[in-house]
């Protein structure tokens, strides 16, 4: 029905065009290898264009303003019509005036629905009638007169016209009640062995082993197909459309890669190593139902001061070094998984003061370690992301204390620093009453810091200063070494940039954040050192990206031992090479080595392994399809090659690939 009336409004645009010589079905001088021939067919049949006295269409012969005004009211006349035609069947299936007698029959009903889906997809074409309906009124403005001379009533015409329009107008603003959203993701992985060693990857699993994974126990060194890992999760979000009022929304989560208590699966979303499955490999979890965030959103007022209030399970980040969750799957990429919010049932208050925000949050997150209840947690009793903080280290690497907490409340305030910059400032409470707290006499952890960021022109600067204190309610139990401070500086030209930074952590510095990894090992401390990087697009389809780190142990005197010392030196380095084939083809290439020197042992032993230092690489390639605006697969095969004496199997000898695929589509 569209398509008709946009091959009417064509046809009297381009009626002046010189057309070559055309024949037969439609009109006798119409070739049916003309590009028109299709259209010119259809205007005929629908009583748009009727063609000369002698039947032929004349395509050579310029028209005549009367000619294009014939057919302007041949448009109006056919777009009423069909205007006119929906209303009738709109109301003949309104209330007491739809008549089902004729419809007793199951085939019947099933031409029933036929016919409404029809009228329906009929409506819904209207949507797209504005642009027509206004391009018609204008023709109908710049050919009133020889309208007029043809008898038509072009005010009356003019009339319909805008009636149409604005109902046309109330269809395109027209929205369901509830908007629906998601993603699908399948994930494969399958781990190999090599020379007969295990491998690791750099989320510290081990690869290649025999299920069970554990190879402490029957698992045994072997190939891609023994040691495979299929997961699967579908995400739908439901959000509410009015325009006015209080806003929700929420998202289901459907499917196995949140993994059971016992470690299957990816585990949770915030710890690296969940339940019994520490430093293993993969393995299909139980099916399992959880619900990510679902909250109502409106504003209100409390004695005058204006704020909007977020309430229910919500998610909420600050900055890397002060509050906000790891990216713990490094083989996997989804916004829910990634986006570094930390969830938990309670509330978010937002108030505006000129530029500046103030947010202030609170609720209680999932941790079974606290006090054996879960606040965000699955059907099957899985924390989604336990609140945690410290230095994460891979299972048999040197320490490193980890504190969970199951209640919080913050403030954050931002304040722009004109057009050019931001200063943000927060403060956070953290309450548990957890094991390894208790055994330090503590119940309370403070954590509270800023960070500012500055741009002129194409330099930017970057930088923050944070601490964490421990104690009983108000009693300080552990507040020194206990700051983390960083500087940065970037340059981005047209077609590269450099960066350039320096950071220190100290050993007693215990945020929940995620400022970085070094080998298998996430947010580290009792380190100092500078990071340097850049990229380079070669060209529009090649862009090569680098970056080095290079730390030293900060202190010798620390209460939660991170393996670190004065003597320690770590140096990283990591490139990657992306190549666009196409607009939905590319492939990449990467390179990572994480090396350390005179680490302490968990006895407490300071060791010059030799060429058995700990040391991390990665070689890495993959490539990606884009199927669809929407859907995408990729390939990944990572080679690992790790010495470090710290694993007790092997020998700390890892040497083994792994093997990942992902289909994402959302909707």
């Amino acid at each position: 029905m569209k398509r008709t009336f946009k091959y009417a409004l064509s046809a009297v645009l381009t009626a002046a065009m010189v057309i070559p010589a055309f024949a037969q079905d439609n009109f006798p001088d119409v070739p049916d290898n003309h590009w028109a021939y299709e259209a010119l067919a259809n205007l005929k049949k629908a009583g748009v264009l009727v063609g000369y006295p002698d039947g032929l269409f004349r395509g050579g012969r310029p028209a005549s303003r009367y000619e294009l005004a014939v057919a302007i009211n041949a448009a109006y006349t056919r777009l009423s019509t069909l205007a006119a035609g929906l209303q009738s069947q709109i109301d003949a299936l309104k209330g007491d005036k739809m008549d089902l007698s004729g419809y007793a029959k199951k085939e019947d009903l099933q031409n029933l629905r036929d016919a409404l889906s029809a009228l329906q997809n009929d409506v819904n074409a209207m949507k797209g009638w504005g642009d027509d309906i206004a391009n018609l009124k204008r023709l109908a403005d710049t050919f009133q007169k020889e309208l007029q001379g043809l008898g038509v009533d072009v005010e009356a015409m003019k009339k319909d016209l805008g009636d149409l329009a604005d109902r046309v107008t109330k269809l395109e603003n027209r929205k369901p009640a509830v908007d629906i959203s998601g993603d699908a993701n399948l994930w494969l992985g399958a781990g190999n062995a090599r020379d007969d060693f295990y491998g690791m990857d750099m989320d510290g699993r081990i690869n290649g082993t025999t299920r069970p994974n554990s190879p402490f126990t029957t698992g045994a060194p072997t190939g891609l197909t023994k040691d495979l890992t299929i997961l699967h999760e579908l995400g739908l979000t439901l959000a509410g459309t009015n325009d006015t009022g209080p806003k929700w929304h929420g998202t289901l989560v459907v499917g196995n890669m949140l993994g059971g208590i016992g470690g299957e699966g990816f585990g949770n979303q915030s710890t690296l190593f969940p339940g019994n499955n520490q430093g293993f490999g993969y393995g299909e979890g139980p099916a399992d139902v959880y619900l990510q965030d679902f909250s109502v959103r409106f504003d209100t007022s409390v004695a005058g001061l204006a704020f909007n209030a977020e309430v229910g399970r919500v998610g909420y980040k600050v900055s890397p070094y002060i509050y906000q969750r790891i990216d713990k799957t490094s083989y996997f990429s989804n916004e829910r998984w990634d986006n570094g919010l930390y969830y938990f049932d309670g509330g978010i208050l937002g108030f505006n003061f000129g530029g500046a925000k103030l947010d202030v949050f609170g609720g209680r997150t999932s941790n079974t370690t606290v006090d054996g209840r879960t606040a965000v947690s699955s059907v099957n009793g899985t924390p989604v992301d336990p609140l945690v903080s410290g230095p994460i280290f891979g299972q048999f690497t040197p320490g490193g204390a980890r504190l969970s907490f199951d209640r919080q409340v913050g403030a954050n305030l931002n304040v722009p620093l004109s057009t050019a910059g931001n200063l943000n400032l927060a403060y956070l409470i953290l309450e548990t009453n957890d094991t390894a707290a208790a055994s330090l006499n503590a119940n309370r952890l403070n954590v509270f810091g800023g960070s500012a960021d500055w741009s002129f022109g194409r330099i930017k600067l970057e930088g923050g200063y944070s601490k964490t204190n421990l104690t009983y309610n108000s009693t300080n139990v552990l507040d020194n070494d206990n700051t983390a401070w960083n500087a940065k500086i970037g340059y981005n030209g047209d077609k590269w940039g450099l960066w350039g930074g320096y950071r220190e952590v100290e050993a007693n510095y215990l945020a929940p954040g995620d400022w970085g990894r070094l080998g298998v090992e996430r947010n580290p401390t009792n380190i100092k050192g500078f990071q340097v990087g850049g990229h380079l697009d070669v060209s529009n389809a090649l862009t090569i990206k680098a970056m080095g780190e290079f730390d030293k142990g900060k202190s010798d005197t620390y209460q939660f031992t991170s393996g670190f010392n004065e003597g320690t030196k770590i140096d990283k380095f990591a490139v990657d090479l992306g190549y666009r084939l196409n607009s939905n083809f590319d492939v990449h290439l990467g390179y990572e080595d994480t090396k350390f020197k005179g680490m302490t042992t968990p006895g407490g032993r300071v060791t010059n392994f030799g060429a058995n230092e700990p040391h991390y690489r990665w070689t890495t390639i993959g490539f990606g399809y884009g199927l669809s605006d929407a859907a995408k697969l990729s390939f990944q095969y990572q080679i690992s090659d790790i010495e470090n004496e710290f694993y007790i199997t092997d020998g700390g000898r890892f040497k083994g690939g792994f093997l990942t695929t992902q289909l994402s589509v959302k909707f």
